[in-house]
């Protein structure tokens, strides 16, 4: 049965994003699956994107934040976690602009260096490679931390 009531759609709607926030797709998914009606929640939606409750643009900002603190990752992984969210192809062009990515690479290059304990340089080289690939990163910003981390000491050599 559908709830047509757009004040217990609103409330609704402000109890999950005081839990945290939400993208205007995600928070409309849970709405519907909740029972409230497409004009309930078209009206929510509406009230709460013109309060400034709602946006899409600080919804992106804030999990590019969260993510970069907690579990640095490239810009693939990033964009396709806000295009799973819902945000818009626009929005989610203009935040990874301003991302940067290349410093994130290292931090998780460098913590990652860490825990490798295989025997050789290039199984080292290898899983590293594979994990920063599997963090959402351009190969340009794994091949240069790769470079970076793995100067051998014949680079430093004179030649024979």
């Amino acid at each position: 049965m559908a709830n047509n009531n757009v004040p217990s759609a609103m409330a609704f709607a402000l109890k999950l994003l005081g839990l945290r926030n939400h993208s205007r797709l995600e928070l409309e998914r849970k709405m519907l699956k909740k029972g409230y009606d497409a004009k309930s929640i078209a009206e929510a939606m509406e009230k709460l994107t013109s309060r400034g409750v709602l946006d899409d643009r600080a919804f992106g900002m804030e999990l590019i934040r969260s993510r970069s603190r907690r579990k640095p990752s490239g810009k693939l992984k990033i964009g396709a976690e806000l295009r799973k969210k819902g945000v818009e192809e626009a929005i989610i062009g203009e935040l990874l602009k301003e991302y940067e990515s290349a410093a994130l690479c290292r931090q998780a290059a460098e913590k990652k260096m860490g825990s490798l304990h295989e025997a050789t340089e290039a199984g080292r080289k290898r899983k590293l490679e594979v994990f920063l690939s599997n963090r959402g990163f351009e190969w340009r910003e794994i091949q240069a931390e790769l470079k970076r981390l793995f100067q051998t000491e014949m680079d430093f050599e004179e030649p024979c």
